[in-house]
Formats: C-alpha cells, structure tokens, sequence
C-alpha cells in the first residue's frame, strides 16, 4: 500500500500537522509507504518523505503520482475545486474537512463556483468529516451519504522523550513551579473571527482574574502557534491582551509560551485542566488530546466535542467561569469520570478507509 498526504506537516505544529505526522508515523508502523507532500514549508523538506511542495506547481503532477490513494487535508477552495478532475485519471482521491472552511465557501461562492465544488466533491472517493454536523449539511447539499465518513482528527501520540525536551526551560519551570496548585493548560493562534478572539485567550485572561477576585488561584500556560505569521491586526491585539495581563497584574500567573518546533502534549499532560473557548471550531483535537491522558477538558459549545468534555455556552463568560470552578471544587469525581471513558483509536478507522478503497477497485 502507498498513501501519499498533501497538507500542512510540523512545524508549525497545528491540529492538522500534527493530525499528519502521527498519521505517517502510524503507517509506517504498520509497514505502509508513506509520501508527504508539505504545503506550509514549502521550500523544506524536514524528514524523510516529507517533500516540500508549491500547489501551482504539484497539482500538474497528480496525474502522474504512482499511488494507491491521494490524501488532500488542503482548506484551499480552488485546490478543492479541482479534486474531482482527477478522477478522469483513475486516482483515488479523498479530502479530510477540519473544521467549517468547506461549509463557509460554499455558502459564500457564487451559484458558478459553489456548482463546481460540489461536483468536484461529489466525484471523488471519500471525505472524511471530524464531526458529524459536517456531515448532515453535505447530506443537505446532495453529497452521496456513502462517500461521507466522520472520523475524529485525533491521532494517539507516539511518545517520545525528545518531545519533552524540545520545550524550552523557562517553560518547564513555570509549570514545575506551579503544577502542585491548580495548573490550566490551553492553545491556539492569535486570529479574529466573526470581530471575536477566536481561541478565546480573552476569556482565559478574563477567567483568571475572576477566579482571583474569588480568592481561587489558578496557573495558566497557553502555547501560542503561529506568532511570526501574525498580521499586523494580530500583532496589535497580542500586544493588547499582552497588556492586559499586566493591567490585572497576571503576570506572574499566566505564561504565553510561543511555541515553534515543539508539541504540545508533554505540557498537557503536565496539567490539571485543558480549555477550548473557540468560537467556531471543527472538533478540537487538542481536547481529545487532554482525554486520552485522563485530563478534564472545558470547551465551547460551537461543535460535536469529544464524549466526556464538559461544555459551556459559546463567548458566556460566567458559564465559562462557572464550569472551571465545578471542576476545580469536584476535580477527584471529575477525573474519576474522564478516566472512564472509552478511548478511540481514529487512526485504525483512517487504516482501515484506506484499505477498503483500495479493496474496492
């Protein structure tokens, strides 16, 4: 079997990369050959069969890739566009949705374009949704339901000590100083959506200053992705929130750790809390993440999360509040009820997708 990915692959580590490179590390396991095409560093090439890649330039060689199946995890809408081409070359071809991006462009394309996609889409082989909402509205926009799949993006971390060490000190010291009390992990990008914080550290900032005003003090570290591909908008509402921190003297409290070439579970697992106040989001890996080590999770309501993660209302910041103090009074029973939980191995059903279609020739 050969598999080829094209998307985004670490670093940045982000949901999506790190969703690709456990998924490689998982099919080379089980002695699958494994071709990474990188659209987010396009002239490097980090390991071996990770291929740096320019979409102008790759999607003239799809025609001619030798490989069983062609994995796109691209939220580019022209790149989606033309996916069900390349059916008329025989190429198995499926497209993962990670969050809302498919939905929005639809909604958002004109009756021309918004055609085209969805006969792109409805030619090639599988889309895999990491929700089912996702599903149901394709469903509603003609899909064939039996070319729908919904896997979680979640891939079981392959645990390695250089992972931990690839951490800076400084960020190890905050967190061994402060682990004995109530540690909260996060992350995300800077990014607006909607004119709202769309990764909430807002919300964590506001969090805990409440919780200070209750006389209940929690320690925060959050690892920022993406700060050197920050707009100029974004580096102006970091430095805000960055100042705000300092205005509610946090600062002692709240560690922004931005992160480049590290992974993020050696920090989650460290914690006692995981949080997720997006304000739209696909699934939110980083939740499953924190369950599958037995860590409480706190997120919005925008999506299907993950079975055991405790839910507030969307940008309520009492509700948000509330819950955290829920965990924190109740954290025994609530950690007792995480570690219950039935733990999911996506990437066997991703294995196993692979391997009906290419049975099903």
């Amino acid at each position: 079997m050969k598999i080829t990915i094209v998307g985004p692959y670490p670093p940045p580590y982000g949901g999506i990369s790190v969703h690709i490179k456990r998924m490689k590390l998982f099919l080379e396991k089980h002695g699958v050959n494994v071709i990474i095409y990188n659209e987010s560093n396009s002239d490097i090439v980090c390991e071996k069969n990770v291929r740096g890649m320019k979409y102008r330039y790759f999607l003239l060689k799809v025609p001619f890739l030798k490989t069983d199946i062609i994995h796109f995890h691209s939220i580019n809408k022209n790149v989606r566009m033309l996916l069900g081409f390349y059916k008329i070359f025989r190429k198995k071809i499926i497209l993962t949705i990670h969050g809302d991006s498919l939905i929005n462009q639809i909604k958002s394309s004109n009756i021309v374009e918004r055609t085209i996609l969805l006969k792109s889409l409805k030619k090639i082989d599988g889309i895999v949704c990491v929700n089912p909402l996702t599903k149901k509205q394709l469903i509603g926009y003609g899909m064939p339901e039996k070319k729908l799949h919904v896997i979680p993006a979640h891939i079981n971390p392959i645990e390695r000590l250089g992972d931990s060490e690839a951490i800076p000190k400084n960020v190890w010291e905050f967190i061994n100083k402060n682990k004995s009390n109530f540690l909260i992990s996060a992350n995300g990008w800077i990014r607006r959506y909607n004119n709202e914080d769309l990764y909430g550290l807002d919300m964590i900032v506001e969090l805990v200053k409440k919780l200070n005003e209750r006389n209940i003090k929690v320690f925060v570290i959050f690892a920022l992705l993406g700060k050197e591909q920050q707009s100029k908008e974004e580096r102006e509402y970091y430095e805000k929130l960055k100042q705000d921190i300092n205005k509610y003297q946090l600062q002692d409290q709240i560690y922004i750790h931005e992160a480049t070439c590290t992974e993020f579970y050696p920090i989650l697992k460290e914690s006692h809390l995981f949080v997720r106040p997006t304000n739209t989001d696909g699934f939110g890996v980083s939740i499953a993440e924190a369950l599958y080590f037995n860590i409480p999770a706190i997120a919005s309501d925008v999506c299907k999360r993950p079975d055991g993660t405790i839910l507030f209302k969307n940008r309520d910041n009492e509700d948000f509040f509330n819950k955290v103090v829920y965990v924190i009074n109740n954290y025994q029973e609530v950690k007792k009820a995480v570690s219950n939980i039935q733990k999911v191995d996506n990437a066997n059903n991703l294995f196993d997708l692979y391997s009906n279609l290419i049975s099903y020739s």
